[in-house]
């Protein structure tokens, strides 16, 4: 496949181009953490100017390749708007129709497959209380089981079991990670991988478990839920991790 340009600059209002160097930021960001799936997975965003059109990535392109000018725009339906456009993935096509298209607060979501939530997400108890990310992502975690199939049928089981979750851990398969911005997106999935992965630690131990009381885990949810301070929407470490990828080079932004 080719990764050539597909839009540029000039071809998108000041709103759909802002969206797409965040995507592409966020592409970058994800791989730059280990958290990509060669060319599988998916990081979808919303057209602000175009709520019911969204953007999306030429199946194919690693995410460390991304740029804003690669992202394609499809319609409500999953189409894109360009019949030139290249190959894409229909799996990702129908994850924005299920997941932007039913839920407007949210404007960015990521699909990954990390081992590490692959792995909790294969125990019958799933995610544990077991460290203070877990007590936080547990009040806006969901679970689906993993099917093979995405038919209307499971299209609309898709929609109910993500209800107003933040995220959605696909059984045995991944997970789904919600934001307004690209920024909650993505402390969302990071935040995720870092409790799976201590919690994978923790039970390799063989020793027994000291959870997170009940009680103060319901507590401690709604303290975080208010505070300005904690709160995984990523806005004080994104400027940073912009930062970080300026100093490689604007190469996504373009």
């Amino acid at each position: 496949m080719t990764l050539a340009s597909i839009k540029t600059r000039q071809d998108c209002s000041d709103a759909e181009w802002q969206a797409r160097v965040d995507l592409a930021a966020l592409f970058r960001i994800i791989a730059h953490y280990g958290m990509s799936d060669l060319a599988n997975g998916a990081v979808c965003a919303r057209v602000p100017d175009e709520p019911d059109h969204y953007l999306v990535h030429p199946y194919g392109m690693f995410w460390e390749e991304a740029r804003a000018s690669n992202m394609v725009k499809i319609n409500a339906e999953g189409q894109p708007v360009d019949p030139d456009a290249p190959w894409l993935n229909d799996g990702v096509q129908n994850l924005c129709q299920w997941i932007l298209g039913s839920r407007p607060d949210a404007n960015f979501f990521v699909h990954g497959h990390e081992e590490e939530v692959m792995a909790v997400g294969s125990i019958e108890e799933g995610l544990l209380p077991l460290n203070q990310p877990a007590v936080y992502l547990g009040n806006i975690t969901g679970y689906i089981e993993y099917e093979f199939e995405e038919d209307e049928a499971f299209g609309d089981h898709f929609v109910e079991c993500l209800g107003q979750n933040q995220i959605l851990i696909s059984r045995n398969h991944g997970y789904y990670a919600l934001g307004e911005t690209a920024a909650a997106a993505f402390f969302r999935a990071y935040f995720l991988r870092q409790t799976c992965s201590t919690q994978i630690k923790t039970l390799s131990m063989g020793r027994e478990l000291h959870l997170i009381d009940p009680q103060k885990v319901a507590r401690y949810q709604d303290q975080m839920a208010v505070s300005e301070h904690y709160h995984y929407n990523g806005k004080t470490e994104w400027a940073g991790l912009m930062r970080m990828l300026d100093a490689r080079g604007r190469d996504y932004a373009s």
